[in-house]
């Protein structure tokens, strides 16, 4: 039988042109937007997928009536204490007769990307936004061997140790559909100093409620190889006799934070890469858990500067109450900060935002410089993230981050390594260092 077409009649000029298969609506965005997209530099060279059929698929260059533009969506975002809630599991004895205090992970790890709105564009989200965010079994395994080392504390009434340092290896990614199991055992204890191993592993099956709570029974499914495995240390408050520091940013950077309060800047991308920037402009924090973050535009300064000499500020605060008296749980919240979006930005700055291929942590370490209690966070208060990438070779980038508190006092400092490549080897591309 022959294919007949329909055609459509106007009412007032008669018999229409037969219509494409698809016809792609016209988004509309504000001005001011599209001029910060664009500011200084040609149009972003991303392309979207906004119209198809089963037979046609249509990319049209980004432009203001290209670009997505919808709504953000209203995310549960969850607490630290939800977050990051554990489960005890009964001890088990090692080979060596000591006993290994096992914790499992109630909720799914937060995944960046995953909430923004790729069904309104057609695609599937690429795999660095496939895999949990590092920072939530980062934490969780710290918060595992802190509540053990409490819990001592408590037993002989003596003064809580606080987190000390963090240092934790990546070996393999975390997946957000099963909970984290984590084994916390013994180092090595003293009165004022003590060290805490903890082996992070998942189950080789998706959980039996994989949006979460994790019901114990996960605890029992089969386990496979560690995907982190932290060392972390404990030390008790001591005075200070002296402080010696490095200007603050408050001061550094006084005129660029000016401009603006804090949360007038743009929320932290869920995923800082350019080329998601520029397909999702505007989409909020998603379900991003605990903080609240926002980055400070520092375009006009790194412009003319070298990626080593490059800075990324932002501000965060709690984005629920947390118990001043938990200042481990504090520290954890800035370790967990210090993580986010780390390798997607030095990216950016190395040219590969719209060629990203590989954005992967291999470890990450984290020293707290004060006793505990002073890297507590008041509900309203502002702390900064001062961002740098001193070094980059071999396809791995080194990340410092430095966290200060509201009045200036820097409180710890990140440190990361990690492989950052791009998708393709282009020819011609400049060395950005």
């Amino acid at each position: 039988m022959p294919r007949v077409s329909k055609v459509r009649t106007s009412p007032i000029s008669g018999p229409r042109q037969r219509e494409p298969a698809w016809r792609p609506r016209k988004l509309q965005i504000a001005k001011d937007r599209w001029e910060q997209l664009t500011r200084n530099q040609e149009p972003p060279r991303s392309f979207i997928l906004f119209a198809k059929s089963s037979r046609n698929i249509a990319l049209k260059p980004l432009t203001p009536e290209t670009i997505p533009m919808t709504t953000p969506k209203e995310w549960k975002r969850l607490s630290f204490q939800e977050a990051l809630e554990l489960l005890r599991l009964p001890d088990e004895a090692s080979t060596t007769q000591q006993s290994v205090q096992k914790f499992m992970s109630r909720q799914p790890a937060w995944t960046p990307g995953q909430e923004l709105p790729w069904d309104a564009v057609g695609i599937t989200p690429p795999k660095i936004t496939r895999g949990a965010y590092g920072a939530v079994v980062y934490a969780q395994a710290s918060l595992a061997a802190t509540r053990v080392v409490e819990q001592e504390d408590d037993r002989v009434n003596e003064n809580r140790r606080g987190i000390h340092s963090i240092h934790a290896v990546f070996t393999n990614p975390g997946l957000s559909d099963r909970p984290f199991i984590l084994d916390v055992s013994e180092v090595h204890s003293s009165r004022s100093f003590s060290t805490r191993l903890v082996h992070a592993r998942q189950s080789t099956q998706p959980s039996n409620n994989p949006s979460g709570p994790f019901p114990e029974s996960d605890a029992r499914a089969p386990l496979g190889s560690p995907c982190l495995t932290s060392i972390v240390t404990f030390k008790r408050p001591v005075p200070s006799s002296d402080e010696v520091q490095r200007i603050p940013p408050q001061q550094r950077f006084k005129e660029i934070l000016s401009l603006r309060k804090p949360d007038e800047w743009d929320p932290c991308p869920q995923a800082d890469v350019d080329a998601l920037k520029a397909k999702f402009p505007n989409q909020g924090h998603g379900a991003f858990p605990i903080l609240d973050m926002y980055k400070v535009d520092m375009g006009a300064f790194n412009a003319d500067k070298t990626v080593p000499e490059r800075r990324e500020l932002i501000y965060y605060r709690l984005l629920k109450p947390l118990a001043r008296e938990d200042a481990n749980a504090h520290i954890l919240c800035h370790a967990f900060e210090a993580d986010r979006n780390s390798l997607f930005m030095l990216g950016n700055h190395l040219g590969y935002g719209h060629d990203l291929g590989i954005a992967a942590s291999l470890s990450y370490s984290f020293y707290v410089h004060v006793n505990a209690e002073e890297a507590v966070m008041e509900d309203s208060e502002w702390w900064i993230q001062e961002v740098s990438w001193p070094r980059f070779s071999a396809g791995r980038g080194a990340m410092e981050s430095l966290i200060w508190s509201p009045r200036g006092k820097h409180i710890a400092t990140g440190y990361q390594d990690g492989i950052v490549l791009p998708m393709t080897t282009k020819p011609g591309r400049e060395p950005k260092l």
